[in-house]
């Protein structure tokens, strides 16, 4: 198996793709300051101090968010637009095309963009906009705060203003900005429910870091020379389905009857699975018969699956599932959306899982 790194730096509904607006012409401005487009979508970091009620509540509008940091304005002309105001819990595939359709019919008019977002889902709106949001050449920046901004000590004042900074430099990709660092879209987990530093970049280091200054790194994405392509067109009938020892092989049939159309399956180390008395190869078997997908990949953090490691995992790559590799779940689950969305065969679905497409895989022969 493939050696893989885990980095910890510590410093201070369409079928056809769509493609941006045609360009217009930006509004000059005596400044020269970039453009960016702040798009709120609620989260902790909107959270504000209530003077009336004396306690903590969503911001009442964007203005107010950007009230409360006015060192933004030396950064940015800003512009503001409210898309939605809910906890991240309750993000839905329909939330994620809205950013990505936001971001794409003003693409031409700004430098850069910044979404707030709350942190429990954030690394899959991350990895379901970095597959939306094809050929950019412009950053798109998601932060949010493991404390509301009106307690002592939050950390949003630092990762909101450092989203601006961010947002005017080289990134030509989906990245999330928290604390002291900046995550592909695509590589991001959030590891802590207690740290500030909630975030973290699994199998690659970040595409940046943030101190004294922002550092970015030789790795991030060049800007595409093709023009945006929005890719929207998900399928959300997708399963995710834990192992553990005692597992009933009958869930696996459960899923099937239910009408999903994808499964992704959290296997053991490099992604092995049950084959012996509790074994779901009948359940795979079964469900790639139906033209349903599996893709199979891993519980743990680190690494990445490797199905001809061990007899349980050849088992299960045999009958037909296909490896995730050294992919997060959270872009494993959203790319097998995508992919069931551009295709419903299996071939061609495994053909997309395996291929690199915004820094999410390493390339596999």
């Amino acid at each position: 198996m493939t050696g893989v790194v885990f980095y910890d730096i510590i410093h201070f509904q369409m079928k056809e793709p769509l493609t941006a607006p045609k360009a217009k012409k930006m509004k000059k401005t005596k400044d020269d300051k970039p453009h960016i487009l702040l798009l709120t979508t609620g989260g902790t970091i909107t959270m504000v101090h209530d003077e009336k009620a004396g306690s903590l509540g969503p911001a009442r509008s964007s203005d107010e968010l950007v009230r409360h940091f006015p060192e933004v304005k030396k950064i940015a002309n800003i512009t503001k637009k409210e898309l939605f105001n809910i906890d991240s819990t309750n993000i839905q595939l329909e939330h994620w095309q809205k950013i990505a359709r936001a971001i794409c019919d003003n693409y031409d008019d700004y430098d850069g963009f910044v979404i707030t977002h709350g942190t429990d889902t954030l690394a899959y709106t991350a990895a379901a906009l970095s597959f939306m949001l094809q050929n950019l050449k412009k950053p798109v920046i998601l932060t949010g705060s493991q404390m509301p901004l009106g307690e002592i000590g939050s950390d949003a004042r630092n990762n909101f203003i450092n989203s601006f900074i961010a947002a005017t430099k080289d990134i030509n990709e989906v990245a999330i900005l928290f604390g002291e660092k900046i995550i592909r879209g695509a590589r991001a987990k959030k590891i802590s429910a207690f740290h500030l530093n909630a975030f973290e970049s699994v199998n690659e280091k970040p595409i940046g870091e943030v101190g004294l200054v922002i550092k970015l790194f030789d790795h991030r994405r060049r800007a595409c020379r093709k023009k945006l392509r929005l890719e929207t067109n998900f399928n959300k009938n997708v399963f995710l389905l834990k192992m553990f020892p005692t597992i009933s092989p009958r869930i696996f049939d459960k899923i099937i009857e239910m009408g999903y159309e994808g499964i992704v399956i959290e296997g053991f180390g490099a992604g092995n699975i049950p084959t012996n008395q509790n074994s779901i190869l009948h359940g795979i078997e079964r469900a790639t018969a139906k033209n349903i997908p599996v893709v199979i990949g891993t519980q743990c953090l680190l690494g990445e699956v490797d199905l001809s490691l061990y007899e349980v995992g050849m088992k299960a790559a045999k009958i037909g599932a296909i490896p995730a590799f050294d992919m997060t779940l959270e872009t494993t689950l959203c790319k097998l959306m995508y992919a069931l969305g551009k295709s419903s065969e299996l071939k061609e679905i495994r053909k997309i899982m395996k291929t690199d497409i915004c820094g999410d895989i390493k390339i596999h022969s």
